[in-house]
């Protein structure tokens, strides 16, 4: 899904003081034979529904980890949406080896 978020996180308080960007990929996995077969919205993934869930939880508190704050993504997500599966990747710049890394990402799968 590619959802931008700007959380605060990071493991020393500094760090933590201004919000990051960051952007989580959101992946639902389950049976949705209803929605494919009607073709009809009300049957479907409500995705509005699923960017403002991430959005709230990314933004409701500090996180030190970047495992942390995907780990909470995929929870919120799984309990709220009708998926037997959820993948959530979220991926930032690092705080220091700039000239060394791009981005950092972690990637979590909950059943």
């Amino acid at each position: 899904m590619g959802i931008k978020l700007r959380p605060r996180l990071g493991v020393t308080p500094g760090e933590r003081r201004f919000p990051q960007a960051c952007t989580a990929d959101v992946i639902l996995l389950g049976d949705f034979e209803a929605a494919a077969a009607t073709d009809e919205l009300a049957a479907a993934l409500d995705y509005s529904r699923i960017v403002t869930r991430v959005i709230e939880v990314a933004h409701r508190r500090e996180y030190n980890l970047l495992e942390t704050l995907a780990y909470q993504l995929s929870r919120a997500v799984l309990e709220a949406f009708p998926a037997q599966r959820v993948v959530v990747k979220v991926r930032k710049q690092p705080a220091t080896m700039l000239e060394k890394l791009d981005h950092i990402e972690v990637e979590v799968e909950q059943p």
